[in-house]
């Protein structure tokens, strides 16, 4: 997720304006690096009002690679060099893992068309300062790797600041009618859906880039990768207990959800507990993470699929912003694709509590509500 000042000024493989006083250091013009994971978690102390432990630092996930479980991230053009700039990105992000060519081709293929359907999607950008940057609600690229029943699968995502699609778009995602012979847009989502096998789909979400992390889309594909790959067989961050939570607590106060923080740990201690928000808590015992959907079920993961978990509880959150405000949040729930695998139904379990364990007995009415249109007042310092 980190960049490095060199990473600001990298130009896009299809032209247009990547030079080092170019857009793509914008973002960052006017904001500072972001923290080490000391701050992060000294910052939910002080917004949850609450004590974790300081131990001696350790790499958390902001800081990992994609092979030990982080989050690669990079910000996107807002020109047409948007999808060069994806494809670059994703050759980058998977260098060196040992992933077979015809697979690679085709997630920058699919990354491309994604990338491409952001230049629709400009309305939520903010733009500030001198020389009128941009400075939050910028298109980005993101690129992990989660669990996948027995295995692992590459997830590629571009978020872009709008929750809806562009009115001349039609519906991507289960969409009953597809583009037809003469069409002339919709393509590109029905050849993502054709590559993926299925693998695809998109929730609400926040940004990870830029001085406020506003509310939006990701729309995402999956890629299964090989036995034969470095990423099907590396060793991934594994906190456990206190641990993974201080670690979900600092990923989320880093997407914007600070002011709604409220962890419950003892250190070293292997059961915690996380109040996001009034309607949303998440536990954690050992490496077992669970929460309940606004639908009611339960979903869960494994720590070490902490980016995955991260991703999940932030749509959850999204979802019942929208809910409380009278929206309809179902059309942009999805957090699986439309023809999602046995695999994928596997991995993804998420009806009724983990075996043997039940949700320690928090009174969700101790915590306030949320304030939803909070920015992350560190971010802006």
């Amino acid at each position: 997720m980190f960049l490095s000042p060199a990473d600001h000024g990298q130009e896009p493989d299809s032209g247009g304006a990547g030079s080092r006083d170019g857009w793509l250091a914008a973002p960052y013009a006017e904001a500072p690096s972001f923290p080490a994971a000391a701050g992060r978690l000294a910052r939910v102390r002080a917004v949850a009002g609450s004590v974790l432990d300081d131990r001696h630092p350790k790499v958390g996930i902001e800081q990992a690679s994609v092979r030990a479980g982080g989050c690669f991230v990079r910000p996107l053009p807002l020109d047409a060099s948007c999808a060069g700039a994806a494809r670059k990105f994703f050759r980058e992000s998977v260098a060196g893992t040992g992933l077979p060519g015809d697979l690679i081709h085709d997630g920058i293929t699919m990354a491309s068309e994604l990338a491409a359907n952001t230049l629709n999607a400009h309305g939520n950008i903010e733009y500030g300062g001198h020389g009128h940057r941009p400075v939050s609600g910028i298109p980005e690229f993101w690129l992990y790797v989660r669990t996948c029943g027995t295995g692992r699968e590459i997830v590629c995502k571009i978020f872009d600041s709008e929750p809806g699609w562009d009115a001349g778009e039609p519906v991507p995602i289960g969409a009953a009618v597809p583009a037809g012979p003469d069409s002339v847009r919709g393509r590109g989502l029905q050849m993502v859906a054709g590559l993926s096998a299925g693998m695809w789909g998109h929730h609400l979400s926040r940004g990870r880039l830029g001085v406020w992390k506003v509310p939006g889309k990701a729309v995402w594909f999956a890629l299964r990768v090989p036995a034969t790959s470095d990423l099907a067989r590396s060793e991934r961050l594994a906190p456990r207990g206190s641990e993974a939570i201080e670690e979900l607590a600092a990923a989320l106060a880093d997407r914007g959800l600070g002011t709604g923080l409220v962890p419950v740990t003892e250190p070293g201690g292997d059961l915690a507990v996380l109040s996001v928000s009034r309607d949303l808590t998440v536990w954690c015992q050992g490496q077992l993470i669970w929460w309940r959907e606004p639908d009611g079920s339960y979903d869960r993961l494994s720590a070490t699929d902490l980016v995955e978990a991260t991703e999940r509880i932030v749509a959850a959150h999204e979802n019942l912003a929208v809910a409380r405000q009278g929206g309809c949040p179902a059309a942009l729930a999805q957090a699986a694709g439309p023809a999602a695998g046995p695999d994928e139904a596997d991995a993804q379990a998420d009806v009724g509590e983990p075996p043997g364990l039940s949700p320690p007995s928090t009174s969700l009415s101790d915590y306030g509500p949320v304030d939803y249109e909070a920015f992350d007042d560190e971010a802006g310092r």
